[in-house]
C-alpha cells in the first residue's frame, strides 16, 4: 500500500511532465481500482480534496481522442492546463471556446504585439509558425502543442518541424483554424480536448448560420449570373487557389479559378477576363488598433487600381466596383484570422446589394467580438476593415 501511495503522489506532483494523476500502472488511464486507491489516500490524509477531484475527473472524462487536420489521431489523457499555440488563429479559436487566458503559455511571434490579442502581451513568443523554436516551446512545459500544418512561405512543408514537435513527447495537434471547409471540425476537436463541447457547438451554429444563410440565397444563381471577381494582395499579384474559396462562398466566380496558383498576374489577363468586381487585400497595418474612420490604406489601395491605365476599360473600374478588405477578414495573409466568414459576408453584400439588403456584416462582426471573443470593442469607434462599406 505504501508503494501505491507513493506512486499516486508522484502522479499528482509530476502532472506537468506527462504523467497522469492517479495512474498507478503507467498506462496513462485512471481505472476504477486506481480511483478507489485515491479515495483511500484521501482518507489517510495523503491527498487533498482538490487532488481527488482531479483524479475522479480524469477517470470519468479521459482519455479523449480527436483527429487533426493531417488525419492523425491525437489522444489527451488529462486536462490541458498549459498549451502553446503556433498560429494566431489558434489563440482566437480557443478564445471563442472560452478557454481561460492563463491556459495559453506560448504564442507565435508578433501576436503579443497586436491590439486584438492585448491580454497576451506578456506571454512568451515561440517564433513564427513556420520556424517555431521547439526548445523554447518545451521550456514552457506545455501539456499540448497546437501546431500549424503548413505550408510555410513559398509552399515549404512543415513536416520536419512537426516531426520534432511530435518527437518531444508532448501531444501535438495540427490545425489550421482559418480554412472555412475544415474549421467546424477543428473547433469540435478543440472543444473535445478542452472540455468545451457545448461552447464549440454554440460557436459552430453561429459560424455556419452566417455562411449557410449566404449560400441559401446564392445557391441557385447560375455561373453566368455571378459576378466575375479578381482579387490581389499587392499590385498585380493574386493567389487564386486561396482566394477563390471565399469568393465562391460569397456567390462570385474568381477569374483565375481552376488554374494553377497564380502569384504575379499579367494585366492583359485581367483585361481579357474583364472582372465585374476587383478586391484589393491590405495587410500593412494593425487594423484592429486603428480608428474606424482611418481609411487611408484602403483609399490608397483602391485609388491605385482605379488609376491604372491598363485597367481603365475593365468593367469593375468603369462601374466603380473596386473594394479593399483588411487581412483579418481573409484566410491567408499576414494578420489573417478566424474572421474569414466576415469577409464572405461583406463580399456577398458587395456582390448582391439587393439580394442581401437585410444583411448587416458589421453587426455580425460585433456579435462575434462581444459574444465569442469576449472583447470590449466597439466597431463604431475602433477597427477599420473594408472600403467602401456596403450601402
Amino acid at each position: 500500500m505504501t508503494l501505491c501511495v507513493c506512486l499516486l503522489m508522484m502522479g499528482v506532483s509530476a502532472a506537468g511532465e506527462g504523467s497522469v494523476p492517479g495512474d498507478l500502472d503507467g498506462d496513462m488511464i485512471v481505472s476504477a481500482g486506481e480511483l478507489e486507491a485515491a479515495k483511500g489516500s484521501l482518507e489517510r490524509g495523503d491527498l487533498t480534496d482538490e487532488e481527488l477531484d482531479l483524479i475522479k475527473r480524469i477517470h470519468e472524462e479521459y482519455p479523449r481522442t480527436v483527429v487533426d487536420f493531417s488525419g492523425k489521431e491525437v489522444t489527451i489523457y488529462r486536462p490541458v492546463e498549459r498549451v502553446v499555440c503556433t498560429a494566431s488563429q489558434h489563440i482566437e479559436s480557443l478564445r471563442s471556446l472560452r478557454v481561460p487566458t492563463k491556459t495559453i503559455v506560448g504564442i507565435p511571434e508578433g501576436a503579443n504585439m497586436e491590439a486584438y490579442f492585448a491580454e497576451f502581451a506578456s506571454v512568451p513568443s515561440i517564433g513564427h509558425f513556420y520556424e517555431a523554436d521547439v526548445e523554447k516551446i518545451l521550456e514552457l512545459q506545455p501539456d499540448l502543442i497546437i501546431a500549424h500544418p503548413g505550408p510555410g512561405p513559398g509552399g515549404n512543408s512543415l513536416e520536419e518541424l512537426l516531426g520534432r514537435m511530435r518527437g518531444s513527447g508532448v501531444p501535438v495537434i495540427s490545425l489550421n483554424c482559418n480554412i472555412p471547409e475544415t474549421y467546424p471540425d477543428e473547433m469540435r476537436a478543440l472543444g473535445k480536448i478542452f472540455e468545451r463541447e457545448e461552447e464549440a457547438e454554440e460557436f459552430i451554429r453561429f459560424y455556419e448560420g452566417v455562411l449557410q444563410g449566404i449560400a441559401a440565397r446564392t445557391g441557385s444563381i447560375p455561373d453566368e449570373g455571378r459576378p466575375k471577381v479578381y482579387t490581389e494582395w499587392k499590385p498585380s499579384n493574386t493567389n487564386s487557389i486561396l482566394d477563390m474559396g471565399a469568393v465562391e462562398m460569397a456567390g462570385g466566380v474568381h477569374i483565375f479559378a481552376g488554374g494553377r496558383p497564380v502569384r504575379e498576374v499579367d494585366s492583359e489577363a485581367v483585361m481579357v477576363s474583364d472582372p465585374d468586381v476587383i478586391i484589393r487585400l491590405v495587410w500593412d497595418r494593425d487594423y484592429d488598433a486603428i480608428a474606424s474612420d482611418d481609411i487611408s490604406s484602403f483609399t490608397d489601395a483602391t485609388s491605385e487600381i482605379l488609376g491604372r491605365p491598363e485597367l481603365a476599360g475593365v468593367k469593375a473600374v468603369k462601374e466603380g466596383r473596386v473594394y479593399a478588405m483588411a487581412s483579418p477578414f481573409w484566410t491567408y495573409l499576414p494578420g489573417s484570422s478566424c474572421r474569414h466568414f466576415m469577409g464572405v459576408a461583406y463580399m456577398a453584400k458587395w456582390f448582391y446589394p439587393d439580394l442581401f439588403e437585410d444583411l448587416d456584416p458589421q453587426a455580425i462582426h460585433q456579435r462575434y467580438l462581444t459574444q465569442f471573443q469576449g472583447l470590449d470593442y466597439d466597431l463604431e469607434e475602433r477597427g477599420a476593415f473594408v472600403y467602401p462599406p456596403p450601402a
